[in-house]
């Protein structure tokens, strides 16, 4: 469903939203203008329905991400790294996610278990068997170039 309800300071109302991310439609129904809750709501729905005959299809990601976005800053795509509090300690994992049929997969690798190259390793051949996409740096290069990322190294 694209209605969501806003109720921000003064602003009171539905907010609909159609149509891809980026080239989406949107209108707001403010409960004041319409006369209450309901009214305002019986607006945003009927709105709903003459909008998304008029926007863009929206298209679902066919497999896993293959090209890096532009605030990818290590240039690793699916591999991340991720501290974990235990006990006020951090403990750093590397983690690989995907999807499958529209399902989001992800499994992590702990650096303190592996060492950092062996988990971002490891990180990396899980993603790559799940996707068969390859990286086209080794870990060695990955870790490098994600050691802004990485605190105390």
């Amino acid at each position: 469903m694209s209605i969501q309800r806003i109720e921000y300071g003064s602003t009171n109302g539905y907010q609909v939203r159609v149509g891809p991310r980026h080239a989406a439609l949107t209108k707001f129904f403010a409960v004041r203008k319409y006369g209450g809750m309901r009214k305002a709501l019986a607006e945003a729905r009927a709105a709903e329905a003459t909008m998304q005959l008029t926007a863009a299809p929206t298209s679902p990601r066919a497999g896993a991400r293959s090209e890096a976005q532009a605030n990818n800053t290590s240039g690793l795509v699916g591999v991340r790294p991720r501290y974990t509090l235990f006990s006020d300690t951090p403990y750093l994992y590397f983690v690989a996610s995907w999807s499958k049929d529209g399902k989001a997969y992800s499994t992590s690798y702990s650096a303190e278990k592996h060492g950092m190259l062996g988990a971002l390793t490891l990180a990396m051949e899980k993603r790559e068997k799940a996707t068969g996409m390859r990286y086209n740096m080794s870990p060695r290069k990955a870790l490098n170039r994600m050691k802004h990322l990485i605190a105390g190294q």
